[in-house]
């Protein structure tokens, strides 16, 4: 059955999402503080593009950080505001749009935070995926800004997986969390587009799949 216009209208509010936030944020901050942690540092300094696939993205506040702000790519999509609104709360600042609105605008600004020094963030199957499959945003941004890509991953042992295009992972309280990163991935102005796609997403399948056997969970497969 659809979902009444005025209830879109809701969900689509901004008072709506300000007020669910909240106590988003306070569930995940509950979750931080009783998970144990195996998070070891980039293996690279900042800045660079940190690049998840999207069924991470809700657990990015629990990754490494570095000094300056993170900058996160995130949809204008009502997921995509909310989840602004909660990084907003932990400190990480978000750019909005995506490959089909906004792009060219976002683009611009993630350059900018990128030659301030500021770590960028991506999830390369956004928004719409196919899930665990690389869109040619990421490359074009990597060569434009000149940064290279961290491939990085987050698994929950215990979590609730939703059945969202996505496989979104919700973390539940008193669990292991492991992050794994792989190596940066550098896009010269010559490179074989195909090749470092192809490369792209096989680090970042390899790093999200060490993450979840690392925390005891089958490891999803792309779609």
């Amino acid at each position: 059955m659809a979902t009444p216009a005025f209830i879109k209208r809701i969900l689509r509010s901004d008072a709506f999402q300000t007020t669910i936030s909240y106590p988003l944020a306070a569930y995940f901050q509950i979750v931080t503080w009783t998970a144990k942690f195996d998070r070891p540092r980039p293996p690279v300094p900042g800045p660079y593009i940190m690049a998840m696939w999207h069924g991470r993205l809700i657990m990015l506040p629990m990754l490494c950080m570095e000094d300056k702000a993170l900058k996160a790519l995130i949809s204008g999509h009502r997921d995509g505001r909310i989840i602004s609104k909660i990084g907003a709360i932990f400190g990480i600042e978000t750019v909005t749009g995506s490959s089909s609105k906004g792009g060219m605008r976002a683009v611009r600004e993630l350059m900018r935070f990128g030659r301030d020094g500021h770590c960028l963030f991506v999830t390369p199957d956004g928004p719409r995926g196919p899930r665990m499959h690389v869109n040619d945003g990421v490359l074009d941004l990597a060569r434009l800004t000149g940064l290279p890509i961290l491939p990085v991953s987050i698994s929950p042992q215990r979590a609730v997986v939703f059945k969202s295009w996505d496989r979104l992972f919700l973390p539940k309280p008193f669990s292991r969390i492991v992050v794994r990163w792989g190596e940066p991935i550098t896009v010269g102005a010559d490179a074989d587009r195909a090749a470092i796609s192809t490369q792209l997403e096989a680090a970042l399948t390899a790093v999200q799949r060490d993450a979840d056997t690392l925390a005891g969970r089958v490891p999803i497969e792309a779609a």
